[in-house]
Formats: structure tokens, sequence, C-alpha cells
């Protein structure tokens, strides 16, 4: 019943949130880009008392953002990997970008998934976010030398990492997407039915 239902809802996606899902993720890659400026900023005076991570979760919003508003399986998955890719076309991570747009975006899902794709409260995106994080981490680990690290700088730059995700990437979209239905420029997505908006 529940992977039916599922089933049924990703069918149901409409033209209208598929373009939406696309624009977004491009505005966002290009915002990926210009973070990236903001994180080499801050990076050098972070990175020596490991928290270089504090700046890192905005690279999260694609896939929890677009998903707030759209409410359909797979549009986390979708608008993070959109996102990273144009973000690859732009920033000196290339085509790696889009791993971990593959893995930030599998992390929000298992969330909105567990959820039904039914629940859509801050609860929620925080979950999605520190799932999101964790997952990106856990390719950072792997991608970087970060298995030469003590266990206590590992879990100092993973918490850095979830903190920084719930801010920039939970608490922000709930934020935002409530700001925009305000506006009316969301009225024909499902985040505009939330009654709690």
């Amino acid at each position: 019943m529940f992977f039916e239902r599922t089933v049924s809802s990703f069918k149901s996606i409409t033209i209208f949130e598929i373009v939406l899902t696309l624009v977004l993720a491009v505005a966002l890659g290009v915002a990926f880009w210009g973070w990236t400026f903001v994180y080499d900023l801050f990076k050098p005076f972070l990175k020596v008392a490991g928290l270089s991570y504090l700046v890192a979760g905005f690279w999260i919003l694609a896939s929890i953002l677009v998903p707030y508003i759209v409410r359909k399986p797979g549009i986390a998955l979708i608008a993070s990997i959109m996102a990273a890719f144009v973000e690859s076309l732009l920033t000196h991570w290339g085509i790696m970008s889009v791993m971990w747009g593959l893995v930030q975006g599998l992390g929000a899902e298992i969330i909105f998934f567990s959820f039904g794709y039914r629940r859509w409260n801050l609860f929620v995106l925080i979950l999605a976010s520190v799932c999101s994080s964790f997952c990106s981490y856990a390719l950072d680990y792997f991608y970087y030398p970060y298995t030469a690290l003590s266990t206590g700088f590992n879990l100092l730059q993973l918490s850095t990492y979830i903190i920084s995700a719930v801010f920039f990437a939970g608490l922000f979209s709930f934020l935002l997407g409530r700001r925009l239905v305000r506006l009316g420029i969301l009225d024909q997505f499902l985040i505009a039915r939330d009654r709690d908006v």
C-alpha cells in the first residue's frame, strides 16, 4: 500500500513541477558556484580548528528546498544532481560535484520516503538535512584522506557539517518556502496547500 502510493505519487508529477524543479536546480547550481567563494574565503581560518564544514551546509539546499515545494518522490535526487551538474561546469571540483549531488539527494530522499512524502514540517526538513549531510560527509571521508584523521576530529567535522546543514538547508528552506507561498508565487504546487504555511 505504502509503495503503491509512492509510485502513484511519482507518476503524478506534472510538467509544471518538472520545469520548476529544473529551473530552481539550475539557479541553485549557480548559487553553489557563488558560495565556493565564501567557502574559500573562510576555509583557511576554519580548517585549522576543524570547522570548515560550518559553511558547507549551503550545498545541501537543493535536496531540501525543491522537494519541500514540489513534494513528490525523486525530486530531491533530481534537483540535487542537476544543481551539482551546473556547479560542476563552473567550479574547480568538476564532475565530482555530481557525486556529491547524488549522495546528498539520496540522503534527503531516504527521510522523505520514510514519511511517505506526506509530512513536510520543519522537523522532517531538519532530519532530511541531517541525513543528507551525513551521506555527503561519508563520501568525503573516503574521497579525501580523512581515514588518517582522528575519530574525534572526524566527529567534529561531521557535527559542524550537520549544524550547518540544519541552518542553511533545513531551516532556510522552511522559512523561504513559507515566504514564497505567502507571496503567491507557488500557488500551483503542493506546498501552497499546506495549512501551516
